[in-house]
């Protein structure tokens, strides 16, 4: 994934900027950082600050929390992502079960970014809106 083009084509597919213009996905894409991990490299650890988010191109990320698999990433997924917005500790650890490969986005970078682009927060509300929603809605089924 070499030229800009390829790394808006590839953020539109990932979740979390889906409601971002591809224009102001240009700008996102100038700030990543192209990442390979080997197998069983540990990407982050439960309870770390977040410095990263982490998307996965190609590979296999597994997921854990307390030592139990929540959840086995294998498609272009964006990993770390309520640490990386709220700056809290890690909620879960991820290590990659075979050669990975990620764009990276460093935390400071990414926030510099969002000062001047006002299209990027817009979208990323809406992202957040969305899985508070869903998050409502399986609360309230369980209920």
């Amino acid at each position: 994934m070499d030229t800009t083009i390829e790394q808006v084509i590839f953020l539109q597919g990932i979740e979390l900027f889906n409601d971002i213009p591809s224009e102001q996905l240009a700008h996102l894409a100038g700030i990543t950082k192209s990442f390979v991990a080997n197998k069983q490299q540990i990407l982050f650890e439960e309870g770390e600050r977040s410095q990263s988010l982490y998307l996965l191109i190609d590979g296999r990320v597994q997921l854990t929390r307390n030592d139990m698999l929540r959840k086995e990433v294998t498609d272009s997924e964006a990993i770390g992502v309520w640490g990386f917005f709220d700056g809290e500790e890690r909620l879960m650890a991820a290590t990659c079960t075979e050669e990975s490969h990620f764009l990276t986005i460093n935390r400071m970078d990414f926030y510099d970014l969002l000062e001047e682009r006002v299209h990027l927060t817009q979208g990323l509300l809406k992202y957040f809106v969305k899985r508070i929603r869903k998050l409502t809605e399986l609360s309230d089924a369980i209920v």
